[in-house]
């Protein structure tokens, strides 16, 4: 989504529910937290590949533990910060 195609206005809050961190490093918005596979975008602003890059390191990261302690099981690295709140409008 990002800088060229950016998430409108009126899916944040109601698609996009949530602010939050990929991996402690890119700032995405969040939808659909209690389903079985969340939504996850990079901010607006944020370029496409910062998302890219950090899911391909997590991915590469992820071979390696299991490599190393196969019995350990690796959760997605997201961190939820608040609530998208829309403004009345839609505006953003």
């Amino acid at each position: 989504m990002s800088i060229l195609s950016q998430i409108p206005s009126t899916e944040l809050g109601t698609r996009f529910t949530h602010y939050g961190w990929f991996c402690g490093v890119v700032p995405v918005y969040l939808g659909n937290l209690e389903g079985e596979a969340p939504l996850v975008a990079e901010r607006n602003g944020i370029p496409e590949w910062v998302l890219s890059l950090a899911t391909a390191l997590f991915r590469t990261f992820v071979q390696v533990a299991a490599t190393v302690a196969p019995d350990r099981d690796i959760q997605i690295p997201l961190v939820v910060t608040g609530p998208i709140i829309p403004l009345p409008g839609g505006d953003r």
